[in-house]
């Protein structure tokens, strides 16, 4: 992948931990994208009301206080038709991602914790779709 590759896109990036939100936050804006920060999924959902532009992809952390990320990506995947939804945990395995027979099709899943490469690499293939 060239250094200097950029996504013109959209994403809704949605973690309760600061740090983390943070520094993925900062690597997606390096590869172009424009970011829309949420700490949690109350503030994802008025984000994915508000927000006057398109949004390609929700970037959200499964398990937060209050609603989860999958309650959270249902409601905005009514309120956006079309975004592709990208979960992010710590508390399921690629394995439990891949064995998991109720997973919404057309969604994609990373491992918390991961390289930020690997990151790149995964949207590169989603949005290449």
């Amino acid at each position: 992948m060239p250094s200097d590759f950029h996504l013109s896109k959209t994403v809704l990036l949605v973690d309760d931990l600061d740090i983390l939100r943070k520094m993925v936050c900062d690597f997606l804006q390096s590869l172009g994208i424009e970011i829309l920060e949420a700490s949690n999924a109350a503030e994802a959902i008025h984000t994915a009301l508000s927000h006057p532009g398109k949004i390609d992809l929700l970037l959200t952390d499964v398990e937060m206080p209050g609603m989860s990320g999958w309650e959270s990506a249902s409601e905005i995947a009514g309120l956006r038709p079309g975004i592709r939804i990208f979960y992010m945990s710590a508390g399921i395995s690629l394995q439990e991602w891949n064995d998991y027979k109720e997973k919404p099709v057309g969604t994609y899943f990373i491992q918390k914790p991961f390289r930020l490469e690997e990151l790149k690499a995964l949207l590169m293939a989603i949005f290449s779709k």
